[in-house]
Formats: C-alpha cells, structure tokens, sequence
C-alpha cells in the first residue's frame, strides 16, 4: 500500500490538482486502509461527518465491487485519488462530489473523486 500526498500538483489540461492518492494492490483487504488514509486525508478541509461518511463509502464500495471482480478483469492495484479545484479555499459552504473510474494500461483501475464547494 502506498501513500502520496503531494503538493497539490497541477494535472495538465486540467483545472484539478490531486489532493492525495492511495495505491492499493488488488488483493488488499481495503476497508480499514481506505477509511484512515480519507480520514487523515480529508481532515483539513473541514467537512461536515455525513459528507465525509458519503466519500468513504462510495470509496469502499468502488474499491470492494473492483476486488470482487478480479476473477473477470485482471489487475495488480487500484489508485484511489482525491482531486479538489486549483484555488480551494476551507470556507464554510456545501461541498459535491463526483467519481470516475478508469481502467488503465498495465492492470491498474483508477477511482477519482473530484470534491468542490457549490458555488464556485
């Protein structure tokens, strides 16, 4: 299991910066690594608990349904990724979210969460 918390690095052609990743090898039992990384990860920003809570369940499901599927799709890890716009600022205030998955080259599945306060 790998943790990155880079400094909030741009993504080319995008106006998301990556607030942290976590690498999970495709046998990993991913529940209890998911819920400390996302609890420590998203912290600073101050978000309501049951918002919170929505983000990590959908992080665990996406994460168990991709795990359980590993007898049809064949892949070595999943990335679980936290984007947030360039310019966020903690303020108070609604926050969204919306995730994508990816399947990538070399066996590796993506699940992004792209989080942004309504309004901006």
């Amino acid at each position: 299991m790998k943790h990155t918390n880079p400094s909030l690095p741009h993504i080319p052609g995008a106006d998301w910066r990556i607030l942290g990743e976590l690498e999970l090898p495709a046998a990993a039992d991913s529940d209890s690594a998911v819920r400390a990384w996302l609890v420590n990860l998203l912290e600073p920003l101050r978000l309501h608990a049951d918002f919170r809570d929505k983000i990590l369940r959908s992080a665990q499901e996406a994460a168990a349904r991709l795990l359980h599927a590993q007898t049809e799709i064949k892949f070595e890890h999943i990335h679980l990724l936290i984007l947030v716009p360039p310019n966020h600022a903690v303020r108070e205030g609604t926050w969204g979210f919306f995730r994508i998955e990816k399947v990538g080259q070399g066996g590796d599945h993506a699940i992004e969460f792209y989080l942004y306060q309504e309004g901006q």
